[in-house]
């Protein structure tokens, strides 16, 4: 595959990916909000934002090495370290169901989630199926085979969608325990549709060598440190309002967050397919060449959340008003906050990949630990003295100084500039309008 196609390809079927996996649970959001009460709805997403937690914890401990070992290799190679990756997931998952069990209660009380017990053991029922999804995921990824990786995907989101769209249509009112049992077969139906996709590349054996396992291991420890502690840190305001205030505070967290739940599209569509090429430049010690990445992927994310931000400040009370109804007007001045997230994240997100990239994970790990300490102190505190906007004001002032931070140390191991990235993210804009104006033209 040549650059510029792996870079259209890539670029393309990651986006449609994150892009329709956005839209279904949108849609999907602006359903339960008009279904659920307040209270039901804030439950509802704090078993969401625990499912995603672990989702990207489990990912990131085999993602990033297991792209980064594959690439390049021969066949036999392969198989090792696909049958190395598939044990530790098989290992962590069996951790996970073991302590969703035993702290699913003590959760219940500690966030005022009257039913989240029984929601997190149903959940808690599938995880080990999802191990075929992840590792199969990961593959997709590894082969550069972002077709696949796109059916697959969706092939999760889109069969839940449709079991939501059907009750709201059909006037049936499904309680908090059916939904959770109908997520749980979506995420049956999304394993098989995995396993088909990756029938010809899928090679594993029975036992794992004990090289690989220690060397994905120790990569993947850091990674998912990392994507563990990034997404506690990106949950805290609902946490920390469920704890401190209610579930109505969570649900209104929740409906600002669904809206800026869009910037993550251009980010981790980006961030997927500028990994991989990362990595191999840095392999090839092409420093450079790295560096030239980063700018250029920064610069693309920058000039598709740029206007977004834009957006948010102008039109917040409208988009609340629309999406979820007058109950939830409360988050207008929560979104107006949370919208510098637009502006913040792209820096955030890609130091942190490219720290991975050339083999420096444990700093990343490191900045976003330091992120969730300080982070939580911030939205404690300022959640006692504003109420709902103090979250708004911790997260968004905790990952600002994590990623300044990060961009600091980076450019120690790389040579990038932060005037560039802006520079290529302006350049973008007249490139983006030539290409709609020929797509008009045809």
């Amino acid at each position: 595959m040549t650059d510029k196609k792996y870079w259209l390809t890539g670029g393309f079927f990651t986006m449609m990916h994150r892009g329709v996996d956005f839209l279904l649970g949108f849609i999907g959001f602006m359903l339960l909000v008009r279904v659920f009460s307040p209270e039901e709805f804030g439950i509802w997403v704090l078993l969401i934002t625990i499912v995603s937690i672990i989702d990207m914890a489990r990912n990131g401990f085999i993602q990033n090495g297991m792209i980064k070992f594959l690439v390049g290799k021969e066949k036999a190679i392969q198989t090792k370290i696909q049958t190395a990756s598939l044990w530790l997931n098989t290992a962590l998952t069996l951790i996970m169901v073991l302590l969703l069990w035993t702290f699913s209660v003590p959760l219940e009380k500690l966030l005022n989630a009257k039913g989240l017990a029984d929601l997190i053991k149903i959940h808690s029922l599938v995880l080990p199926v999802l191990i075929f999804h992840t590792h199969n995921m990961v593959l997709m990824q590894a082969k550069y085979d972002f077709k696949a990786y796109f059916l697959a995907g969706i092939s999760k989101s889109l069969p839940f969608f449709l079991v939501i769209l059907s009750g709201y249509l059909l006037d049936i009112k499904l309680s908090l325990i059916e939904l959770a049992w109908y997520q749980n077969l979506a995420f049956l139906l999304a394993t098989i549709m995995s396993v088909y996709q990756v029938k010809n590349y899928f090679n594993v054996r029975l036992k794992a060598q004990k090289y690989w396992l220690k060397r994905i291991f120790n990569f993947g420890k850091y990674v998912f440190g990392t994507n563990l502690v990034s997404m506690l840190t990106n949950s805290l305001d609902k946490f920390l309002l469920g704890a401190l205030l209610s579930p109505v505070q969570v649900a209104m967290a929740n409906t600002a967050g669904r809206v800026m739940n869009m910037v993550e599209i251009p980010v981790n569509s980006i961030a997927s397919i500028s990994y991989p090429k990362a990595a191999e430049a840095h392999d090839k010690k092409q420093s450079k060449l790295v560096g030239e990445i980063y700018e250029k992927t920064l610069g693309m994310m920058l000039s598709l959340t740029t206007p977004f931000w834009f957006f948010c400040m102008i039109f917040a009370h409208y988009i609340v008003l629309l999406i979820a109804g007058d109950a939830y007007l409360d988050a207008v001045p929560f979104l107006r906050i949370m919208a510098f997230l637009a502006l913040i994240k792209p820096f955030d997100r890609q130091s942190g990949v490219f720290l991975d990239a050339i083999g420096k994970p444990f700093f990343n790990m490191l900045m976003v630990f330091g992120t969730f300490l300080y982070g939580a102190l911030f939205t404690y505190v300022f959640i006692q003295w504003f109420g709902l906007m103090g979250a708004a004001y911790g997260l968004v002032l905790a990952l600002f100084t994590t990623s300044i931070i990060k961009y600091i140390i980076l450019n120690k191991f790389i040579d990038i500039s932060m005037g560039q990235c802006w520079i290529k993210a302006f350049l973008n804009y007249p490139i983006m309008i030539k290409t709609l104006i020929d797509k008009v033209k045809k």
